[in-house]
């Protein structure tokens, strides 16, 4: 669905190394943080941009 691709999926192992690729911290930090924020539900039916901003408001700073 067309709607679909607006919202971040973390269990899509392409779209996490995506979004982690955007940080300057090490890609394994970045991937750790991005499951634990899907599993507390924080990034949960969050857009792409929601689950970068969670990212950033957690401490990572972007390339």
């Amino acid at each position: 669905m067309a709607n679909d691709r607006k919202y971040f999926n973390a269990s899509e192992k392409h779209e996490v190394e995506y979004l982690a690729s955007k940080f300057n911290e090490p890609k394994e930090l970045v991937i750790a943080k991005i499951k634990a924020l899907a599993k507390s539900k924080v990034i949960h039916y969050s857009t792409h941009k929601e689950a970068e901003q969670a990212l950033l408001d957690a401490g990572f700073t972007k390339k």
